[in-house]
C-alpha cells in the first residue's frame, strides 16, 4: 500500500518542473539524483546566465537557487528573473546562514524561503513540498480567476467561495488557525467602526482579516505545529507567511485591496515587528 501511495505521489510530483542554478556540479547531480528519486520533473544548470534564458523561453514551477555563484549572485539573478517573470517560486540556497541577504532583499525580490546547504537534503525537500503547496493554492486561484464573468454577481460568489475554500485549507493544517481568523476579522471591524470607517473599508477589513495567515500553507508542518521552541532558522521561514501570502493572493485581481493588511499584519507602529528586518523575537 505504502508503495502505491508513493508511486501516485511521484507521478503527482512530475507535473512540477524544478530547476536548480547552483556553479558546483556535484551538488546539481545531487539534487538531480535526490529530486527525480522523489519524481519531480528537474534541471539543473551551473550557469546563472543560462538559466535566466531557459526561465524565459520554457515553464518552471519552482527554481532553487544558489546564493554565492559566479559570475553573479543569486540576488541578482533573481533581480533579473522578475523583470519578466513574478510567478516563479523560488528557494534560495546558503552555505552558511550568515551569508543569506538580508530580508529587506529577500522581500522586494519575492523570494519565497531560503536555507543552509547540506549533505542531506530533508530540510530542502519539506521546503519543496511547502512550495508546491502553495504553487498548488495559486494555480487553483488563477482558475478561479479566469473563471469569473464580468457580471457582479458571479465575481462577488467566486470571491466568497474562494475565500471558503482556502480558508478551510489552513484551517484543517493548523489547529491555532482555527478560529483565529474569525476573531481577528470581528475585532478589526469593531476597531474600523470605532475609527468611523466606511463599509467599504470595513469590508476590506474584514475579508482581509479572514485571509491575513493564509501564507503559512507554505510553512512546512514540521514547524507550525513544532510543540518546542523554535530554532533561528525555523522562526526565519514561519516569518515569511506573510511575503508567501501575498505572492499567492496577488495572482488574483480581486484580492488586490488585501494584499497589503496580508503583507503587513505583523508589522508595528513603531516599526517593528515583520517581516521588517529590524524585528526582534
Amino acid at each position: 500500500m505504502r508503495k502505491h501511495l508513493q508511486g501516485v505521489e511521484n507521478i503527482e510530483n512530475n507535473t512540477y518542473r524544478i530547476i536548480a542554478v547552483d556553479d558546483e556540479e556535484g551538488i546539481i547531480d545531487s539534487l538531480s539524483i535526490f529530486l527525480k528519486r522523489s519524481g519531480y520533473d528537474f534541471t539543473g544548470v551551473t550557469n546563472p546566465q543560462e538559466a535566466i534564458q531557459l526561465i524565459k523561453e520554457e515553464h518552471f514551477d519552482l527554481m532553487i537557487l544558489d546564493f554565492i555563484m559566479t559570475p553573479f549572485h543569486g540576488d541578482q539573478v533573481v533581480e533579473e528573473i522578475r523583470k519578466f517573470n513574478k510567478d516563479l517560486y523560488i528557494l534560495l540556497l546558503t552555505g552558511h546562514k550568515d551569508l543569506a541577504p538580508p530580508l529587506e532583499t529577500i522581500r522586494r525580490l519575492d523570494i519565497q524561503g531560503y536555507c543552509e546547504k547540506s549533505d542531506k537534503f530533508d530540510q530542502l525537500l519539506l521546503l519543496i513540498e511547502s512550495g508546491i503547496k502553495s504553487i498548488k493554492q495559486m494555480n487553483e486561484i488563477k482558475e478561479i480567476n479566469n473563471r469569473l464573468s464580468n457580471t457582479y454577481e458571479k465575481l462577488e460568489q467566486a470571491y466568497l467561495e474562494s475565500i471558503k475554500t482556502l480558508r478551510y485549507t489552513i484551517e484543517a493544517k493548523d489547529m491555532y488557525t482555527r478560529g483565529h481568523s474569525d476573531r481577528v476579522a470581528a475585532f478589526s471591524v469593531l476597531i474600523g467602526k470605532k475609527l468611523g470607517l466606511s463599509d467599504e473599508d470595513l469590508h476590506t477589513l474584514e475579508i482581509g482579516g479572514l485571509f491575513h495567515d493564509i501564507g503559512k500553507i507554505g510553512v512546512p508542518d514540521s514547524v507550525l505545529l513544532k510543540d518546542s521552541k523554535l530554532t533561528d532558522e525555523e522562526y526565519s521561514q514561519i516569518k515569511q507567511h506573510p511575503n508567501i501570502g501575498v505572492h499567492i493572493l496577488s495572482n488574483a485581481s480581486i484580492f488586490d485591496d488585501i494584499l497589503p493588511i496580508v503583507e503587513h499584519h505583523h508589522e508595528k507602529y513603531d516599526g517593528t515587528g515583520y517581516p521588517r528586518k529590524t524585528c526582534r523575537k
